[in-house]
């Protein structure tokens, strides 16, 4: 496992930061659960699809690297993307069935994606051997900025479309 940490590291925390996004800029826009729901799984399906050819067509430019190992980096992106990117989105669809308000379902996933960030950043300090601390606040800080980010666009774009 050791070996793939990076592609575990860069595909876990693109899965959570793109596809809780994804809800938050839709939440931000005021759209629909079901378009939440497509667009939720369209993305961490296809951008996990995307990161882990990225990760092996990147591999494979490497002439040290051999294609079983680029190959292993690829899948090893693709399933970290999809298992840490189903967090955020399962948070949201779950606390949202059970409280029916989006209002009060969107801070408590935002809490639960917190949660998962930190949980990453505690697995690349460990499997790297940093600081956990300082990977856990940095994984936090870059996640929770680009859910802001995107919850604002959400908000503009519904205000001015």
């Amino acid at each position: 496992m050791k070996k793939h940490v990076s592609a575990i590291v860069y595909g876990g925390l693109d899965g959570i930061i793109t596809t809780f996004a994804v809800v938050a800029g839709s939440v931000g826009g005021n759209v629909s659960n079901i378009v939440i729901i497509i667009l939720g799984f369209s993305n961490l399906l296809a951008d996990g699809f995307s990161m882990g050819a990225g990760a092996y067509l990147s591999a494979t430019s490497d002439n040290n690297q051999s294609k079983s190992k680029a190959l292993a980096a690829g899948i090893a992106t693709f399933i970290s993307f999809n298992v840490f990117g189903l967090i955020p989105l399962g948070a949201y669809l779950i606390t949202n069935a059970l409280i029916h308000d989006k209002a009060i379902a969107f801070p408590i996933a935002f809490v639960i994606v917190g949660v998962s960030l930190a949980l990453l950043g505690w697995v690349k300090a460990n499997l790297s051997e940093q600081k956990v601390r300082t990977e856990i606040l940095r994984t936090l800080s870059v996640g929770y900025v680009a859910a802001i980010v995107a919850y604002g666009v959400g908000i503009l774009l519904n205000y001015y479309l």
